[in-house]
């Protein structure tokens, strides 16, 4: 046989035996002592929290699942949740949160929203609506289809209709296309196809003359070098006759 505890309930004093194992929860409702649970013994709400009065070292250590609605805090708040606290003696709680009175009240002012008068009523429909409908929905997609197929005969042919004097005229429509930079350049010859604006040929004079500037500056530097690594006859005749 499990051993039982007693479980001292305030403000009203009774007092309840529980069962070892057992959590608070169910044992307080099946001893008719109203707690307020809305997850029904899940640890995914904190309606059911009850304060501990006494007897703090004879409950089972929360579970993961309160810590993490409640956080470790119990030694500062004495707060559990009744559905995840098991005792192993006897306590004292504090219950005066959970008033069934206030509770049911507080479910019938959220309710009261929700009233039928408030509701929008009902739609019903005979079967002449029925048929009212279906012929409205018929005469629009007539309408729609025709104003396609309008708008198809329209489109036909239409670069074989004369213009109209008074039709606004399009713009971007009727430019030449842009040649590419590249339609100028004749690269067998490296020459250009067309003459350049002054701006370019400037630009392109200058150029062609940074370069041969450029490939003269080289050339004589290499002559110099060339110059310095020959060996002059008086050196030639020196190294004769060393040897």
């Amino acid at each position: 046989m499990a051993l039982k505890h007693k479980v001292t309930c305030r403000p009203s004093g009774n007092v309840v035996e529980v069962e070892e194992g057992k959590n608070l929860l169910v044992a307080l409702r099946e001893a008719d002592t109203y707690v307020k649970s809305s997850c029904g013994g899940h640890a995914t709400c904190t309606d059911c929290i009850i304060k501990i009065v006494s007897g703090e070292d004879y409950l089972t250590p929360p579970p993961f699942e309160e810590l993490k609605l409640l956080g470790n805090v119990f030694h500062i708040t004495k707060e559990r949740l009744a559905c995840q606290t098991c005792v192993t003696g006897d306590v004292i709680i504090d219950i005066s949160k959970h008033d069934k009175a206030t509770d049911e009240a507080r479910l019938k002012n959220k309710t009261s929203n929700y009233s039928k008068k408030k509701q929008a009523p009902a739609i019903v429909r005979k079967e002449s609506d029925k048929e009212k409908i279906r012929a409205e929905q018929l005469a629009e997609q007539t309408k729609f289809e025709q104003d396609q197929k309008e708008k198809s005969e329209t489109w036909k042919n239409h670069w074989d209709k004369e213009k109209e004097a008074g039709a606004p005229k399009k713009l971007a429509g009727g430019k030449r296309p842009k040649y590419f930079n590249t339609d100028k350049v004749d690269y067998e010859n490296e020459t250009y196809t067309r003459p350049l604006s002054p701006e370019k040929q400037k630009l392109k004079d200058e150029r062609l003359a940074q370069k041969s500037e450029q490939s003269a500056q080289q050339k004589t530097d290499k002559h110099l070098v060339q110059k310095s690594r020959e060996i002059p006859d008086s050196d030639k005749e020196f190294k004769k006759f060393r040897k």
